[in-house]
């Protein structure tokens, strides 16, 4: 009879200790999802100033990329101006002027990449990778260059 009330006891102490361990795995538990909490906003916080941070460094230059290739040539009396714009954003184009000769007018036939456009009229805003072909045909005699003027800056092209 007295190996009852010790069973009893021992089993106890047993189921004691095994939902202690539990306590503190699960005590455990919490203070690691809170760590994780913690790392996640400073995460977050770090990364949105990186972004910001690397962006208002980064856009000015960006823009600052923007570029346009210019060629001329003239053929047989026609003159073609082939304007290329490359970059990450859009480039306008404000004027475009025939230098050297007596006069520096034109009547343009214009492509945008490929395609006829009924009317042409400065300002023309290029995406980056579109062409403008630029087609004079009678142009003044004793030009020697084709300046293009954008918002960005001139491109002077010599006419081979």
């Amino acid at each position: 009879m007295t190996g009852k009330p010790l069973t009893r006891a021992v089993v106890r102490m047993k189921t004691m200790r095994v939902k202690q361990a539990n306590a503190k795995a699960l005590s455990r538990r919490g203070e690691f999802n809170i760590l994780w909490a913690i790392v996640a906003v400073v995460g977050i916080a770090l990364g949105l100033f990186l972004i910001f941070y690397v962006f208002h460094g980064a856009m000015p230059s960006l823009g600052a990329s923007n570029t346009l290739t210019v060629t001329a040539e003239e053929l047989g009396g026609v003159l073609t101006v082939n304007i290329k714009a490359m970059g990450v954003s859009a480039i306008t184009i404000t004027n475009i002027q025939l230098l050297g000769g007596s006069s520096n007018t034109c009547t343009w036939t214009a492509y945008l990449n490929g395609q006829q456009q009924s009317t042409f009229t400065p300002p023309i805003t290029l995406n980056p990778g579109d062409t403008l072909s630029l087609v004079c045909t009678n142009p003044p005699s004793g030009v020697t260059q084709v300046e293009v003027v954008t918002t960005s800056g001139t491109y002077v092209a010599p006419i081979s």
